[in-house]
């Protein structure tokens, strides 16, 4: 191998990881990253002196990859996120009518509980559809799907009543697939799921933000790879790739200034990757199939209140409305803004960006008597937030590796079993870099001559 840095390109989640495990390791890094700060799909922007995130993400205890690489780089999950008992709060706006309100809040994730909290979700059933429902439920949490299937026919497999459907299976699907239930993976939530309600009552535990999303991990993870002695290349736009005869990468930035590279990390979004990959015959088919991967977008609405809004649970789910959950954020200092998240937003089109929140805002009003409407709104859209989740998505996933030695991918994407979240992009960042470093040794021993 030869003495030129491992280039990782895209600052997100994915990219940090990869940049932070190759220099702990003693690899010569160069992160580089086309917007002006770090954390991808999940960094903190500043809105008129507001300090807002790009989207509102919920960690769970099962993420032991993200939590893990949060305190490696000095930020203690203990402190920096507020742990909700996994519960669900939906909240249903009645037109001429008292708002209605449900709860699904077991008293553990233990087969009992979980049994007695589906039973009273589908009261409004009879009883043979309630215990066909249970019966159901247990079937889908333990016995894993030999063929993948939309989420919504799943449902249906499994007598799923429709209250249980609608109070829990399929807000819970949209929130953590980011693709409407009639399309999604069953097997990718059913993996989720067995994840989280069957490895305990930890794993199932929400965790919430108590500081701005770049706090979390991207800005503490770029003050240690500056002490690791990594070099950051924020703002800076890589134009192409070029696989060298000899050995290695030339990377074209803009200006026309180059790079030279012994590896790379590619942990952009798939749509990147594709306009990156350097054009080898030996790549086309990888560049095709991240090409039909689809995409998903999400919406966060930011609502701005004149007096703080009544004290609200940190985490409401919304039924029948625009918006689809309720994130206060109190938690994070910001007692007068109200974050609401759009899932699959791209299902849900609206002129623009100022109907979007006011509309947000006048459902809010209608469901939380004593709220009012907000003064103000801003809308941050993520049009490549996630990946489109259909059926046999895992199936079309690439490798780390590719192709082409020593080029390398990190991403969401590339995380077999898990939805586009925080937790897949981290272990995508680790098997990158894992996997740079491997096939780095042969050459580290290799006798002279």
């Amino acid at each position: 191998m030869n003495g030129d840095p491992v280039a990782v390109i895209g600052a997100g989640w994915a990219g940090l990881t990869a940049a932070l495990v190759l220099s702990r390791a003693g690899r010569k890094v160069v992160l580089i990253e086309a917007a002006p700060t770090p954390g991808g799909r999940a960094r903190t922007i500043d809105s008129k002196g507001t300090r807002l995130d790009n989207g509102q993400h919920i960690l769970v205890g099962a993420c032991r990859h993200a939590l893990s690489q949060m305190r490696a780089v000095g930020v203690n999950p203990i402190l920096a996120l507020h742990p909700v008992p996994f519960r669900l709060l939906m909240r249903r706006h009645v037109p001429n009518g008292a708002p209605e309100s449900s709860l699904l809040a077991p008293r553990s994730t233990r087969t009992r509980d979980l049994g007695a909290a589906f039973y009273d979700a589908s009261r409004d059933e009879g009883l043979p559809r309630r215990l066909l429902g249970l019966t159901g439920a247990w079937r889908m949490l333990h016995r894993p799907l030999t063929r993948d299937l939309p989420v919504a026919d799943w449902l249906r497999r499994n007598a799923q009543p429709a209250g249980l459907r609608e109070r829990l299976w399929e807000p819970l699907s949209l929130a953590v697939m980011n693709t409407p239930p009639a399309e999604a993976s069953a097997r990718i939530f059913q993996s989720v799921l067995r994840q989280t309600l069957l490895a305990g009552d930890g794993p199932a535990r929400l965790l919430i933000p108590r500081r701005p999303l770049g706090e979390l991990f991207a800005e503490p993870a770029l003050q240690q790879l500056r002490t690791l002695g990594a070099t950051i290349r924020l703002a800076t736009r890589v134009q192409g790739i070029e696989a060298r005869d000899d050995d290695g990468f030339l990377l074209t930035l803009r200006h026309g200034e180059t790079l030279a590279a012994g590896q790379v990390v590619l942990a952009t979004a798939q749509r990147s990757a594709v306009r990156l990959l350097p054009a080898k015959p030996a790549l086309d088919a990888l560049r095709r199939n991240l090409a039909e991967l689809g995409e998903r977008s999400i919406c966060t609405v930011y609502l701005h209140y004149g007096k703080t809004p009544p004290e609200l649970p940190p985490l409401i789910g919304l039924l029948g409305q625009h918006g689809h959950w309720l994130v206060p954020r109190r938690l994070v200092g910001d007692s007068h803004w109200l974050s609401v998240v759009i899932s699959a937003a791209d299902a849900y089109p609206m002129p623009n960006a100022d109907s979007r929140w006011r509309r947000v805002g006048r459902e809010l009003a209608a469901t939380f008597p004593g709220l009012g409407e907000p003064e103000q709104g801003h809308v941050i859209c993520e049009r490549m937030a996630t990946l489109d989740a259909r059926p046999g998505l895992d199936d079309r996933r690439p490798d780390t590796r590719t192709p082409l030695p020593g080029l390398y991918l990190a991403g969401d994407y590339c995380a077999r079993g898990l939805p586009s979240t925080l937790e897949a992009a981290v272990q995508s960042g680790q098997k990158a870099a894992a996997a740079a470093i491997t096939d780095e040794i042969p050459d580290l021993v290799r006798p002279a001559g």
